[in-house]
């Protein structure tokens, strides 16, 4: 109803964050996950190009067709705005997409939030528990892709207006203004990238923050990466996975067969992605939305 509606958008204006005992109606009444499907405690497996920390989650006794780590949880302290949105998709869902079908088959699966105490921690943590992309993979090599030319909007999503001109200020300073979208996140990469350090001519001045200046420094340098130079390290396999052998190849794929792969599934499916954001029945805010993109290398 709309008093629903006012909680929900005072709620939005107050911020992003949240602690477990701020957690407004609306979220208190989110989908509820059972702690005891899962093995605890909880592992934590750290950030990966955002703010919100992520967990191991392990089925304690797994359906078939589904392996232990089917999930993954991410911590909802960071993620309030989120629930909201995969609540109201998981709703869609149930009454048949409304339009919305092709898009959502996009989206992760979502199974609800669920409380789960965490290794080295007192106090429970509540948990968006998600489709694990590292599910069944050995390697996953994947590119967190924030689309858009603009990231953060005044009143959209709590943000304020000072909050909404810094990231304008840093959507100016990379790939966002100029391709519409920029790299946040690059998870197993090659080598070859991983050997790249953008603070080379300059460590010595940085020696006593060096881990944490050149933490912001790589991300900066991946922000104001363009297309072709992100894809070519994104597909270099020249040293990973490891060449199989002359021997092997009847029957198994060489690494440049697997990227070859790779990219023409990852083409077939962004146009997928872009014809059904076209379709959809009503306009979208896109606002902080985000592709991800990956293999096993």
């Amino acid at each position: 109803g709309s008093s629903g509606g006012r909680s929900q958008r005072q709620w939005l204006r107050r911020g992003r964050s949240c602690g477990a005992g701020e957690l407004p109606d609306v979220v208190q009444s989110v989908t509820k996950v059972d702690e005891e499907l899962f093995e605890s405690p909880v592992v934590p497996l750290g950030v990966s190009g955002g703010t919100a920390a992520f967990y191991r989650l392990r089925l304690q006794h797994p359906p078939a067709g589904r392996s232990e780590e089917h999930y993954i949880g991410k911590d909802l302290a960071h993620a309030c705005d989120e629930v909201l949105f995969y609540e109201q998709v998981r709703m869609l869902k149930r009454v048949g997409g409304q339009g919305f079908g092709p898009l959502l088959s996009f989206m992760l699966e979502y199974k609800g939030v669920a409380t789960c105490l965490a290794e080295g921690e007192a106090d429970p943590r509540q948990l968006l528990v998600l489709r694990n992309l590292c599910d069944g993979c050995k390697r996953l090599r994947m590119l967190d892709i924030k689309i858009g030319e603009r990231t953060a909007d005044a009143g959209w999503q709590g943000k304020s207006r000072v909050a909404a001109l810094k990231h304008d200020v840093l959507d100016g300073l990379t790939m966002s203004v100029v391709e519409g979208y920029r790299v946040e996140g690059f998870d197993a990469p090659p080598p070859a990238f991983s050997s790249m350090d953008p603070l080379l001519d300059v460590s010595w001045f940085w020696k006593t923050h060096k881990k944490h200046v050149r933490k912001k420094a790589r991300r900066f340098m991946l922000q104001r990466m363009p297309a072709p130079e992100i894809m070519m390290h994104f597909l270099d396999v020249h040293q990973e996975p490891p060449d199989p052998g002359d021997a092997q190849l009847p029957f198994v794929w060489s690494p440049m067969e697997v990227a070859e792969v790779a990219l023409h599934e990852m083409c077939c499916r962004l146009v997928a992605l872009s014809v059904a954001c076209r379709r959809t029945p009503a306009p979208q805010k896109w606002v902080g939305s985000s592709v991800a993109l990956g293999f096993d290398t």
